[in-house]
């Protein structure tokens, strides 16, 4: 019900001014700083037109701002809105010209108008959201009365509809950060729930082989199995974070003092029980690892997992795999060298020169007791040693095994 004396059309355009002003602000654009494409595209509209000046304003609430100009270089960019004459441009369904500002009565006593060397000539195209909103204008403007032909204002339609063009990428490339964003962190706080758990079962069966609460070779089998699956589990969830923020390109290195023999130990306690129960004779060197380093050490960790986990996982049963680091110092060279070396089931030529040529490439094929894999492991390698400035070769034949070398200097 309509109350008296309240006009509904008055009604109508207010909520429908909100959404405008609404609709503008979604871009997200008011007060950011200069945008080449935008400057560009107003140089271009005046270089049409064959004005002196052109202008992409954009109409707020109260104001009216220039994202972009040409021909002038204002102090402020921010404008009262019931000075302007964008103001009226928004109103208009096609083009507002003004052949002559200081005849018309609504801006004849405006002070960019009336001075000496004011403003004359004034056209007008509203830029238009793809919802229909008039959220601003572009705009040509000179000092001289001008003759703009209808194939110039065809041209100046197309340079509107190419600034609101600009304006759905920024917004649409803005709405893709924050859900890559949200991504990330999603899968961080899955990737720490998941994990708990997890660490928790393995060290509670470290515990109990530990305490040999059993002498039957069975039951130690089974909590040899729980702790390779637990472990293979959480290795997979590892992967999959890491790819995932590679993914949303939001990976960098954070140093800090790390201990090698500790993560050489570490890495060895986690995977000896899944090469034992394969039967695989798994064998670590380290050599010069006696001082800590400054490095990221949790993504070394993981180059060194991903590299011995694919290693047992494509060695059969009865194999070996050995891994090697060591520390070489020199006058002009200090770097790591890790080496990870199987007796498996090695990797095609061809599939071998692809895999390093193409860092988005995956491989997944199930290990040789049928383990399961997420095809990652060296994708994530591969843009680990990048990040480390290091360098990645590899020497394998089929049914003979292969070979990782990785150099990273520190």
């Amino acid at each position: 019900m309509i109350k008296q004396g309240v006009n509904i059309n008055q009604i109508s355009k207010k909520d429908s001014e909100k959404k405008r002003v609404k609709a503008l602000h979604d871009y997200k654009i008011l007060d950011s700083l200069p945008d080449e494409e935008f400057d560009n595209l107003a140089t271009l509209a005046a270089e049409i037109a064959g004005t002196k000046i052109s202008q992409v304003n954009l109409i707020d609430q109260n104001r009216q701002w220039t994202k972009a100009i040409s021909g002038l270089n204002p102090e402020d960019k921010s404008f009262p809105r019931d000075k302007s004459v964008c103001q009226y441009t928004i109103e208009s369904e096609d083009i507002t010209e003004i052949k002559d500002l200081k005849s018309d009565s609504r801006f004849a006593d405006f002070d960019y108008v009336k001075a000496i060397d004011g403003f004359r000539y004034y056209l007008g195209i509203p830029l238009v959201s793809p919802d229909g909103y008039a959220i601003g204008s572009l705009c040509v403007i000179d000092y001289d009365e001008k003759h703009v032909t209808d194939k110039q204002i065809q041209q100046l339609k197309i340079i509107a509809k190419q600034v609101m063009t600009h304006l759905e990428l920024h917004k649409q490339n803005r709405e893709l950060k924050a859900l890559n964003d949200y991504k990330v962190k999603l899968m961080k706080m899955l990737s720490h729930d998941m994990r708990s758990p997890l660490n928790g079962i393995i060290g509670l069966s470290g515990m109990l082989k530990e305490m040999n609460i059993t002498e039957n070779p069975d039951h130690l089998e089974l909590l040899e199995i729980i702790e390779q699956s637990s472990t293979q589990l959480n290795h997979m969830i590892d992967e999959v974070m890491s790819y995932t923020i590679i993914e949303s390109d939001g990976l960098k290195l954070e140093k800090e003092e790390t201990d090698l023999e500790k993560s050489v130990a570490d890495i060895s306690k986690l995977y000896q029980p899944t090469a034992r129960i394969k039967k695989i004779d798994l064998d670590f060197y380290t050599e010069n690892l006696g001082e800590t380093v400054l490095m990221d050490g949790d993504k070394f960790e993981q180059i060194l997992g991903n590299l011995l986990s694919n290693a047992i996982k494509y060695t059969k049963e009865g194999g070996s795999v050995k891994l090697s680091l060591v520390r070489k110092t020199s006058v002009n060279r200090d770097v790591l060298e890790l080496v990870v070396a199987d007796t498996g089931v090695g990797i095609k030529s061809d599939d071998l020169e692809d895999i390093l040529s193409d860092a988005s490439l995956t491989v997944s094929e199930e290990g040789t007791n049928g383990e399961k894999s997420s095809g990652i492991g060296l994708t994530i390698v591969k843009h680990f040693v990048d990040l480390f400035s290091g360098e990645l070769s590899v020497e394998s034949n089929v049914n003979e095994g292969s070979r990782f070398t990785v150099t990273i200097p520190l």
